[in-house]
């Protein structure tokens, strides 16, 4: 993480090369540097090196219904119960929320006249009771996007990635490395494409046709 970006691209084209499988998921790209940023250290030693090693798949829920990326329009409710908040809401859009083990996640803990004040980022177990995916289907009967519903969900408070309804600051520096993810992920495709062309002889490179093997 803390490499210079240029060297972080000429990384990822290094492993596309070699042909490593990359992770599922938006985790190491856009929620692990937000957590070495703002979590706690009980929070990186929790769930960094098991994202390292791909043991759950992270998906973000941030856009909304009606909201879509206007984060003061958030309407996903997190409700503090002692050492739990009680969310309920809708997110869309949520890229491999079908295969997802976890949820980081903007709710809303204050009023809602607090707007990009009341905001904050939670980490969820999207496998909690009380959480409904529903996948949203392209023409092939495929999908990479989902819906995710939060009914009554219980999160515990530890969960909490910095303070409460201190969220916009998470923001600003998930969306600078979802930016960068994507540009990397940029990088790893062209390097992989690359390490896969077959070179293609002109013409005038081929054999004198009396040379060339029979043909059936």
């Amino acid at each position: 993480m803390e490499l210079p970006f240029a060297h972080q691209v000429v990384y990822q084209e290094e492993l596309a090369r070699a042909r490593v499988p990359a992770p599922i998921g938006t985790g190491l790209g856009i929620a692990a540097p937000t957590i070495i940023r703002y979590g706690t250290e009980e929070q990186e030693q929790r769930w960094l090196a098991a994202m390292l090693r791909g043991d759950r798949v992270w998906a973000q829920g941030y856009s909304e219904p009606g909201a879509g990326s206007d984060l003061p329009a958030l309407r996903t409710r997190a409700r503090r119960d002692g050492d739990f908040y009680i969310v309920t809401g809708q997110k869309v859009w949520t890229s491999h929320a079908a295969r997802a083990d976890v949820f980081f996640t903007l709710v809303r803990t204050g009023t809602a006249a607090s707007r990009r004040h009341g905001i904050s980022h939670l980490i969820v177990d999207a496998h909690a009771p009380g959480i409904e995916v529903r996948p949203l289907r392209d023409l092939t009967g495929g999908h990479l996007f989902a819906e995710v519903f939060f009914d009554e969900v219980r999160v515990p408070v530890a969960d909490r990635v910095g303070e409460e309804n201190g969220g916009r600051p998470l923001v600003r520096t998930s969306l600078g490395h979802e930016r960068a993810a994507g540009a990397m992920n940029q990088a790893m495709d062209q390097a992989y494409i690359g390490s896969s062309t077959v070179t293609v002889k002109p013409p005038s490179a081929l054999p004198p046709a009396a040379n060339r093997p029979p043909t059936d």
